[in-house]
């Protein structure tokens, strides 16, 4: 976005910039769901599931402060019966982990323990890479944003057949993609027995919008 402003005589003009980085770390989304008749059952069952993948990821050296829980629900389980209405049949109980590994640690022999503990109430519902410290990515970004914004400013200047003077205002705006967003991650099966993870790309990107006086 560029437009040339009234009678202070300015330009106004929105850079863009992204740059890509090397995922450090990702997080795993393990869902825990339990069905039963009532809801003290479907929470032990539950609570059963979550000590053993919690157990696990111990016993494989995963910090405490790497696992969180994300979601606690309770739904209620029904069918309709002709002449009766609504019979409740159940409960599920149902709760989320979030776990932070690092691409170093092992992780698929970890992702395959917890997913092997022996319940069919444990499911892995993702991967999402991230980076742990994005600092001198989002620099990086931010400087892009800026040459992309005054290579505008610069171009719609000499087209006015004027030419770019001092900054009146900086606007730091939302990126296209806010935060470091993962763009590709691989799977791949090293063996039989085993899946190699690799962490890909992550863009990192960033917006700033410039006025700058026309001289």
């Amino acid at each position: 976005m560029s437009e040339i402003t009234g009678t202070a005589n300015t330009i106004t003009v929105s850079g863009h910039g992204t740059v890509q980085a090397a995922p450090d770390f990702f997080h795993i989304n393990i869902g825990i769901e339990a069905q039963r008749a009532t809801v003290r059952e479907a929470y032990a069952a539950a609570g059963t599931a979550m000590n053993a993948v919690q157990v696990q990821l111990l016993t494989r050296n995963v910090a405490r402060d790497a696992i969180s829980s994300t979601a606690l629900d309770v739904r209620v389980e029904s069918r309709w019966q002709d002449g009766v209405g609504s019979i409740v049949t159940g409960y599920t109980v149902s709760s989320n982990l979030n776990v932070m590994l690092r691409y170093d640690e092992d992780a698929q022999n970890t992702i395959a323990a917890v997913v092997d503990t022996g319940t069919d109430s444990v499911r892995l519902n993702g991967l999402t890479p991230a980076i742990s410290d994005p600092a001198a990515a989002q620099d990086a970004a931010r400087a892009l944003a800026w040459a992309n914004a005054r290579s505008a400013a610069d171009l719609y200047a000499q087209l006015a057949g004027v030419s770019v003077g001092p900054v009146v205002s900086i606007s730091e705006g939302p990126a296209n993609t806010p935060g470091p967003a993962p763009i590709m991650a691989r799977a791949m099966m090293a063996t039989e027995a085993s899946m190699a993870i690799e962490p890909g790309q992550s863009g990192v990107s960033a917006a700033v919008t410039v006025t700058w006086t026309l001289v």
